[in-house]
């Protein structure tokens, strides 16, 4: 076993301190109360500390938790700040029931509650879901907020791209197989879940649906919602600054999420938290507690460094029915035949072929041509990337898993020589078919290129 460094000694220390201390300060401050709220029409509880702090920060539970969640952080908090830890209705001790738990709804409650117990614009922190929702709340009440901590965010992806990485993971970890990756298994998940896309499907289904299963109904209604929401008009309004705590080793919340929010949000930073999973809280209290004091505090930390891209733009990269194959840098063109698991990142592309392979391609730019990307029986994925050409992707019998993607086609942004799936998270496309936000499922045929 690997021996603590001298500072972590340090700042475990520090932290039981700061722990014991404010614990003995606060615990008697500390309340447990109940509110009649209108947004449900029933009862919100809540834990409150410090009712003088000058300063208020909100908490906010994930799927399945209570104000509980944030026993560790409470004490500690509320030795500067005003706190409030709330269990959103159908959660802990808040009233339940078969109703709509959207991330709208939800937003409401929180702005009744600050409208009732909060000082001034608040602090907001959330967790999973609960991140979610106050991201949602920061973007429709963008002045009542001055900064927000967002602890691995579940959702904002499209539903069928966060399901497939849900399940490929599950899948994975039941698999013994070395030659049956994560991402080919996610791709497995994807062909699986795209028939369900083609079922209609409203909120009235989901109440029958979730009221009729028994036990738990709240917490499916609640992720049904959350998935079901389209996050791509709200980010731009979050004008807070944005600080992300994130588990290196989230199943829950896949840090391609994170990578989103950074491409959408105004103003975000993120900040991984090695060794840690989906609750990082639990995993790393010490650590966790030390960056969510940073992230509350007045400073931000520095910009982040845009990636340098180098190397030869007359570079022609090629892959002949390999497996891990990585491409970074410029290239003129790349070429892949029969590849699996290619990863293409940090790189600048003039044109891109792939031709019966499975790619991930990140933080990249392609075209500037006539055909910036062809794609022939392929699965593709993409996350923060720019495509630019006549024609920015071209596709036959392929799948298409692009989030944060930029599209600018002068002819078209996807055209489909044959049936295609695609589905689009948080993407945004200029094209003679279509200008704006692209959050959806789309079964692409040659008669309707977008």
């Amino acid at each position: 076993m690997r021996k603590p460094a001298g500072q972590d000694i340090f700042a475990w220390i520090i932290c039981l301190l700061v722990l014991s201390f404010a614990g003995s300060t606060t615990a008697a401050q500390l309340r447990r109360e109940c509110m009649d709220e209108p947004v449900f029409q029933g009862r919100v509880c809540f834990h409150e500390a410090n009712r003088e702090g000058e300063r208020t920060i909100v908490m906010v539970h994930g799927i399945g938790g209570s104000a509980d969640d944030w026993q560790g952080q409470i004490p500690l908090l509320a030795a500067n700040y005003h706190v409030l830890a709330l269990d959103l209705p159908g959660f802990g001790r808040s009233d339940g029931g078969t109703k709509h738990y959207t991330p709208d709804n939800y937003a409401a409650v929180l702005s009744y509650l600050v409208s009732q117990r909060a000082h001034g614009a608040v602090l907001l922190v959330g967790h999973s879901m609960g991140a979610a929702v106050t991201l949602n709340y920061a973007a429709l009440y963008p002045d009542r907020v001055s900064r927000l901590v967002v602890v691995d965010v579940a959702g904002i992806l499209h539903r069928l791209a966060y399901n497939k990485f849900l399940v490929g993971n599950w899948l994975y970890g039941l698999s013994d197989e070395p030659h049956w990756s994560s991402e080919l298994l996610q791709s497995f998940a994807g062909k699986f879940l795209e028939g369900m896309e083609r079922v209609p499907f409203d909120s009235e289904d989901m109440l029958t649906v979730s009221a009729g299963a028994g036990e738990g109904a709240e917490r499916r209604i609640a992720a049904m919602a959350l998935l079901d929401a389209d996050f791509t008009p709200l980010l731009p309004r979050v004008s807070a600054p944005v600080l992300m705590l994130w588990g290196h080793d989230d199943q829950v919340a896949p840090l391609r999420t994170a990578e989103v929010l950074l491409r959408r949000l105004p103003r975000a930073w993120l900040d991984i938290i090695e060794k840690s999973g989906h609750v990082p809280m639990r995993d790393q209290p010490v650590v966790f507690n030390r960056r969510l004091l940073a992230a509350l505090a007045d400073e931000l930390p520095p910009p982040a460094v845009a990636r340098e891209v180098v190397g030869d733009a007359d570079r022609i990269g090629r892959c002949e029915k390999q497996r891990n194959v990585h491409f970074v840098g410029r290239y003129r063109r790349i070429e892949l035949h029969g590849c699996g698991d290619v990863t293409i990142r940090d790189a600048d592309v003039g044109e891109l072929y792939v031709f019966e392979s499975r790619v991930n391609i990140e933080h990249s730019r392609i075209g500037g041509g006539e055909l910036a990307v062809d794609i022939i029986g392929s699965d593709v994925k993409m996350t923060v990337v720019s495509v630019q050409g006549d024609v920015a992707i071209r596709t036959a019998r392929s799948r298409l898993d692009l989030a944060a993607v930029d599209l600018d086609g002068s002819t078209a942004a996807v055209s489909a020589v044959s049936n295609s799936k695609a589905v689009f998270s948080l993407c945004q496309v200029r094209s003679p078919y279509r200008s704006g936000d692209l959050h959806g499922y789309y079964a692409m045929t040659p008669d309707s290129p977008l």
